[in-house]
């Protein structure tokens, strides 16, 4: 029997997509694929903020206004967040 290792960023990561996706009203492939949310999934500042505060209650973290603006795509989401979380 073998264990497998359940790698905790890429969970956290699918996570996001997921929480994204919905919030955006998009497939998670399309956030995926997105290198810009606001120009390939056309989310406006008000669905930002609101993806912003659903990451801070998911994840019991503090996203300063300053870093607002890193929320630009997934993998920057992804990024800020592990920062915000300690890793």
């Amino acid at each position: 029997m073998t264990l497998e290792t359940v790698d905790p960023l890429a969970v956290r990561r699918n996570e996001i997509a997921e929480m994204a996706a919905d919030l955006f009203c998009v497939s998670v492939e399309e956030v995926v694929s997105a290198e810009s949310f606001a120009d390939d999934v056309d989310a406006d500042s008000l669905l930002v903020i609101e993806l912003l505060s659903r990451l801070e209650k998911r994840y019991g973290i503090t996203i300063t206004d300053a870093d607002v603006v890193r929320l630009v795509n997934l993998s920057a989401t992804c990024e800020l967040v592990a920062e915000c979380a300690g890793r």
